[in-house]
């Protein structure tokens, strides 16, 4: 009897410990994400614009593997990018930039990095064309000496790629 009652003991400290970590590791908060100033920024941002160009020729032609070489290939970044392009191509769609409104490096309290971009994009979509205001984050990274997306979050859809 006196061990059951140290076994019952032991689950709710167990349980006690358990519910305390989960409190503590759901209170991380947000990232802050603060303008940077950094050396590379200017390579960085050109490396964005080449990839939005090369983008834009795979909805064209409708051919991702034009977009290979900007990506480390095998990742989720690289797959939900895939996905994406996909999902453009059957439905018709190509976005093309048209106006850029902030291109900033940014860096959180980690030190990690990205390129914050908030721009229009004209979308054409089965003859119509629209335009729409969309803010994207690069998160590049280095892979074999060169620049490589590592992943792309876009804010308007509210999902990473």
């Amino acid at each position: 009897m006196k061990d059951r009652k140290i076994v019952i003991q032991l689950i709710r400290v167990k349980m006690l410990l358990i519910s305390l970590l989960a409190v503590l590791s759901a209170c991380g908060g947000e990232e802050v994400w603060e303008s940077s100033e950094r050396d590379g920024g200017e390579n960085e941002k050109e490396f964005v614009l080449t990839y939005l160009e090369a983008w834009e020729e795979s909805l064209d032609y409708q051919n991702f593997s034009l977009m290979e070489p900007y990506y480390v290939v095998n990742n989720h970044g690289y797959h939900a990018s895939r996905r994406q392009h996909q999902h453009l191509v059957a439905s018709r769609i190509v976005e093309r930039l048209d106006e850029i409104h902030q291109f900033e490096t940014e860096e959180n309290e980690f030190g990690d990095e990205r390129i914050m971009l908030k721009a229009d994009f004209l979308i054409e979509e089965r003859g119509n064309t629209s335009m729409e205001e969309r803010t994207r984050y690069y998160y590049l990274t280095e892979s074999g000496g060169e620049r490589k997306v590592e992943s792309i979050e876009r804010e308007a859809e509210a999902s990473a790629e």
